[in-house]
């Protein structure tokens, strides 16, 4: 079990791939531990030297997260793990809450960063819907009911993916749950960095290649999100994934892993 000493506990991290691979840091997304990329860190291991990790307050981390935390926080705990590991220079995949995650590693470090590829994001930039407006209260409804987690998963995942592969994923969340329980005081404020965090102007020291991913079939965070952000950072480019839901992975792992491999190798040739 690899963890890093933090100030009241220890971050949790893998290292997966070969040791003389380049490295992808990879970010999950809002109140989510790193067991929730299933299997899909381990096929992007197959290619990269793949980092992840629990964030504060999530799954096998015990450095607690707390209210006066920000994304610099959680930013300084990523690059705390690289300097351990005396990693200099690396690639990042964020998705969603952890590409707010990943943009802020790169404000702060623009000089190690290879290429920065941010999935189902959004910033609050503008006047747009960063949320779908019906699924709060789908999802409040549900929770009154005792089936938040069966709505959740109908609203990240797209229905043809349900249809196949429902089962699946329903059992890997109930174990991950029975494991970690749900992290309602870390997502609340995890949340609360999500509401106010932007991206303009945010990327510009830097000159690494910049690549927004959405999934066109995210019924959660609208894609008008990563085509105004995309607006917003002129050098980066945009891919839409047809088909792919919020967790835009389930689903699509080959074609999404192809994807990021063939932009960090070259980044001016998208597939």
């Amino acid at each position: 079990m690899a963890v890093l000493d933090r100030e009241n506990g220890k971050i949790y991290y893998t290292v997966q791939g070969p040791a003389d691979g380049a490295v992808l840091l990879m970010l999950r997304g809002l109140g989510r531990s790193s067991r929730y990329w299933l299997s899909f860190d381990k096929i992007m291991a197959r290619d990269f030297r793949v980092i992840t990790f629990d964030a504060r307050g999530l799954g096998r981390s015990t450095q607690p997260m707390e209210w006066t935390d920000s994304l610099e926080t959680l930013a300084d705990d990523c690059l705390a793990i690289l300097d351990h590991l005396q990693i200099k220079k690396f690639h990042m995949f964020g998705l969603s809450f952890g590409g707010m995650i990943a943009a802020t590693i790169a404000a702060e470090a623009p000089n190690r960063i290879l290429s920065l590829a941010i999935a189902a994001s959004s910033s609050a930039d503008g006047h747009r819907f960063r949320l779908n407006p019906r699924v709060l209260p789908k999802l409040l409804n549900a929770l009154r009911k005792g089936r938040f987690q069966d709505a959740l998963l109908e609203t990240v995942v797209p229905d043809l993916i349900l249809r196949s592969w429902r089962p699946e994923i329903q059992t890997s969340w109930v174990e991950i749950l029975k494991i970690e329980g749900f992290p309602l005081s870390t997502t609340l404020k995890q949340l609360r960095l999500c509401l106010t965090y932007k991206i303009k102007g945010r990327l510009d020291k830097g000159l690494y290649p910049i690549l927004f991913l959405h999934g066109s079939m995210d019924r959660f965070v609208p894609v008008a999100n990563s085509i105004e952000m995309q607006k917003l950072v002129p050098r980066a480019k945009i891919r839409i994934v047809k088909g792919a839901g919020h967790e835009i992975a389930l689903g699509y792992e080959h074609e999404l892993s192809k994807v990021l491999r063939v932009f960090a190798e070259t980044p001016n040739k998208l597939v």
